[in-house]
């Protein structure tokens, strides 16, 4: 990576900033380039699956325990806490992947910062 250039006119030019791919930043040795912004949008999605797969284990729990004998009421209370743990988990899961970007955006902005001295 090159310093900040100074163009004739005394205004300044951020480095040209070249991207690399998830495995181009993962063998960087100079940790230039970060990986984890690259990957999170995935598994974000993958947890979103997951915590979804769960709700639907809880709601079918729900509905088994409402079949049994005298079980109807704790089956419904199950049925209607689904959408309330889904909805939970899954914006304690938006919460930590929201401190991680956050953490790797304030990384990015004192890099500019830092060539810009």
């Amino acid at each position: 990576m090159t310093g900040p250039q100074v163009q004739q006119s005394g205004e300044w030019v951020p480095p040209q900033k070249t991207e690399k791919g998830v495995l181009g930043a993962l063998f960087d040795a100079n940790f230039n380039h970060l990986v984890t912004p690259k990957l999170i949008k995935a598994f974000y999605l993958l947890t979103l699956l997951l915590i979804t797969l769960n709700a639907l284990i809880v709601l079918g729990f729900g509905l088994w325990v409402m079949g049994l004998r005298n079980g109807w009421f704790l089956g419904l209370l199950i049925i209607l806490c689904s959408p309330v743990v889904w909805l939970f988990e899954a914006l304690l899961c938006r919460l930590f992947m929201e401190a991680v970007v956050v953490r790797f955006k304030s990384a990015e902005h004192l890099r500019v910062i830092k060539d810009k001295l």
